[in-house]
């Protein structure tokens, strides 16, 4: 719009792409023929570029240099960054490090359906899949991908339930019994700890010498980030070595190379968390209170506990008190 001022002078009020375009505004122009000149100016140089097509910007950054500036700017500050920065690295070779813009859905899809044909399994995949998306989304809130996400709409591999192993006493002994022949490692008092509170391994290949008290071991290093402090006996404390700073050494190549040798074997993965399924299993089947275990693994839901719950004397006894034969009986 082109409209002559109090002044005597013209303004120019123009918006060339449309009410929701951007606004461009002169005023007091000597003449209405210079304030036309302007306005065609405006209209012939300002739509070249529309304010309301997407931007045809090429972004030529390849997926591993999207990577690095996550782990720079997020993935070093999480417990398990180096972990999934190995895996996500690994990931992007396997894709062929493609222009992350020219990333699409197909190609993940692709790529599990053929790591699933190779045996890896569909937890490890799904793995890879939430990491992945992580860092377009981190990357999005930083304000450095703006772009979609490629992978946003793909829906996770649906996992069947896994049963939990646990070891019956006899195992546990046997165990143990192999582990005590490395006296060189510390791996017969880590699995101990494990067996005794619950720990997982890293939890109790981790600890301080301060984090062993006569009547308790407390947990720093977890999963969560939340503390946790399990009771202990005297006698299991006295048994322990104690040393200053950090406790034991890394001692889970032990584990993986004597656990060979007994004459049972564990699912795939479950190598030392079985120490810890072995706890929870055994505290259910003797009576202890699944609030009370939820609270001693850490668990921050109590769905997660419930999976010990079939365990339980009373709920077996249930079965046979409730069932709708023998109740009407």
């Amino acid at each position: 719009m082109i409209k002559k001022n109090d002044s005597g002078k013209w303004d120019v009020d123009i918006r060339p792409n449309g009410t929701n375009g951007k606004r461009y505004r002169k005023t007091n122009i000597a003449t209405k023929a210079e304030a036309l000149r302007w306005e065609a100016w405006i209209k012939a140089n300002k739509t070249k570029s529309k304010d309301w097509e997407p931007t045809t910007d090429t972004d030529k950054r390849k997926l591993s240099d999207l990577i690095e500036l996550w782990y720079s700017a997020h993935g070093q500050n999480l417990k398990d960054g180096k972990n999934r920065l190995l895996m996500v690295n690994n990931l992007c070779t396997r894709l062929g490090n493609p222009r992350a813009e020219n990333l699409k859905s197909s190609d993940f899809t692709n790529y599990r359906n053929e790591r699933l044909k190779t045996g890896v399994s569909a937890n490890t995949i799904n793995h890879e899949h939430v990491y992945l998306s992580a860092i377009f989304n981190e990357l999005t809130r930083i304000g450095e991908w703006k772009k979609e996400n490629p992978i946003a709409k793909i829906r996770k591999l649906k996992l069947d339930e896994q049963e939990l192993t646990f070891l019956t006493s006899s195992q546990i002994n046997e165990l143990l019994e192999e582990l005590k022949k490395s006296k060189e490692s510390d791996c017969y008092h880590i699995a101990r700890i494990c067996l005794a509170t619950g720990a997982r391994w890293s939890e109790a290949e981790n600890l301080l010498n301060t984090d062993i008290k006569p009547n308790s071991i407390t947990y720093r290093a977890t999963k969560n980030g939340k503390n946790r402090t399990v009771p202990i006996s005297t006698d299991f404390f006295k048994s322990l070595p104690i040393r200053e700073g950090k406790v034991f050494k890394y001692a889970y190549s032990t584990l993986k190379r004597r656990i060979k040798n007994l004459s049972f074997t564990l699912p795939p993965g479950q190598m030392s968390h079985v120490l810890r399924h072995t706890f929870a299993s055994h505290f259910i089947q003797n009576g202890g209170n699944i609030l009370v275990l939820q609270k001693i693994l850490g668990h921050g839901s109590l769905l997660m506990t419930m999976r010990y719950a079939h365990l339980a004397p009373e709920h077996l006894e249930e079965a046979i008190k409730f069932n709708p034969i023998d109740s009407q009986a």
